[in-house]
């Protein structure tokens, strides 16, 4: 695993580590694996067009460029608008559409089914805040 994938993945907080998602997606721009090891081969098998999901909360108002991690899996989605929900604010599940070619990066490490892109390359399909909606 590329030391850049691998330093992200690792960290519950990225931004600590990488300060800007600019700085993210520069990073992951330069690296030519699209995939760890481990989570090549679901890699192989994802469709041309991807759909993914993003879990947010926020006690703010809503932004719409939240970050570049994301997920193939509307339960891990929801997991994470959801887990902090008990301090009160919004949660939201976002919904776009990526070519799978514009993917930065793929890994299921820790089984989040986590796509790293930049959200200019996405088209944003939908935002959810009834919960079990697919």
């Amino acid at each position: 695993m590329h030391k850049i994938a691998q330093g992200y993945i690792e960290e519950e907080n990225p931004l600590l580590i990488f300060q800007t998602w600019d700085n993210v997606i520069k990073l992951f721009s330069s690296i030519d694996e699209r995939a760890d090891e481990e989570s090549l081969e679901e890699y192989n098998k994802l469709p041309e067009d991807v759909m993914v999901y993003r879990g947010v909360w926020t006690k703010d108002r809503f932004k719409p460029f939240t970050g570049v991690s994301w997920t193939i899996d509307y339960k891990v989605a929801e997991m994470f608008a959801l887990r902090f929900q008990p301090l009160g604010g919004e949660s939201y599940v976002l919904k776009g559409e990526i070519r799978k070619k514009d993917i930065l990066y793929f890994t299921n490490m820790r089984q989040e089914s986590e796509v790293i892109l930049n959200p200019d390359d996405m088209i944003w399909l939908d935002t959810y805040k009834e919960w079990g909606e697919d």
